[in-house]
């Protein structure tokens, strides 16, 4: 990772303003999901983006019992089930 330049305070209530360029390079939009992933050096965010569970796809992504699973997979698995 290489630094951005900007340094960002946490409101009382833990929120971080994440400045406009940044928001603006990476499209964050309000409401926008993302994970958050620690280890031993710090903390890092990123954008949450649903992918398939089998293949790795974000290509027409459904959920299907809180998990995530593309159209193909999904064809994949239903031709499975009909042998």
């Amino acid at each position: 990772m290489k630094p951005a330049g900007f340094l960002c305070n946490i409101d009382n209530l833990g929120r971080i303003l994440i400045p406009a360029p940044i928001r603006k390079t990476f499209e964050i939009n309000g409401g926008d999901t993302f994970e958050v992933f620690t280890d031993e050096d710090g903390i890092m965010l990123k954008k949450y983006s649903p992918v398939c569970i089998f293949c790795g796809s974000a290509d027409n992504i459904t959920s299907f019992k809180g998990k995530m699973v593309c159209e193909k997979c999904i064809k994949k698995l239903s031709a499975l089930a009909e042998d």
